[in-house]
């Protein structure tokens, strides 16, 4: 199996470090995109805690050494090298504007979470109830709109996800230029002071993870 760590441009050389199980790493190009990969058994790419720590290594290495970088998830494998190719093949346009997007660029995350379980709306009917729980929704989406915004005029592009578990306000990632990085985190510190009842964490900076194409694009 060729397994995926990512895929760069202008790579200056392969990090010093390990892959998944222990193997070595290895380039390959594509249409010229540059592509950092190990060959191994597909039975390493079980979710372990070791086996992602490596996934992540490799990646954090290969910043540095990069001129733009898109990490692949984990678990990213290909039955040969032709299958490989015609992976990358099939997408290098949006992979090569997602290396124009991302280069020179950081992702931040932040998770948004109520301090409180949110208590069950009482209503007399099914459709009352039904009514109240909509109108809970409604707050939330609004909630999490006050809280993304702010952060979204401060980053080149932004993903979110909305009300995904019944604390979960909203969970979003933002790049960022490395000169907007101070001035994002002080944003997040005011929302935290302006939501007394919220959580909100602020993690990072990180390879641009969130910011790849999807296999379906």
């Amino acid at each position: 199996m060729i397994y995926l760590y990512a895929i760069a441009e202008e790579l200056a050389e392969l990090p010093p470090v390990a892959g998944v199980a222990g193997a070595a790493l290895e380039r390959r190009a594509v249409d010229g995109l540059e592509l950092v990969v190990s060959e191994l058994d597909g039975a390493a790419l079980e979710p372990t805690e070791e086996t992602l720590l490596a996934h992540a290594r490799v990646v954090d290495e290969l910043v540095p050494r990069a001129g733009a970088l898109l990490p692949a998830r984990f678990g990213r494998g290909f039955g040969d090298e032709g299958a490989l190719v015609d992976a990358v093949r099939g997408r290098a346009e949006a992979l090569r504007e997602a290396l124009r997007l991302v280069r020179g660029r950081v992702e931040l995350g932040v998770r948004v979470v109520a301090e409180g379980a949110e208590p069950a709306p009482e209503a007399d009917s099914g459709r009352a109830y039904m009514e109240a729980r909509l109108a809970q929704t409604a707050e939330r989406e609004r909630l999490a709109e006050e809280v993304h915004r702010p952060l979204e005029r401060l980053a080149r592009a932004s993903t979110r996800t909305v009300a995904a578990t019944p604390r979960l306000v909203v969970s979003g990632a933002y790049l960022l230029e490395l000169d907007d990085v101070e001035a994002f985190r002080t944003r997040v510190a005011e929302l935290q002071a302006r939501h007394p009842d919220l959580a909100v964490a602020c993690t990072g900076p990180w390879p641009a993870y969130s910011f790849a194409p999807g296999d379906d694009e």
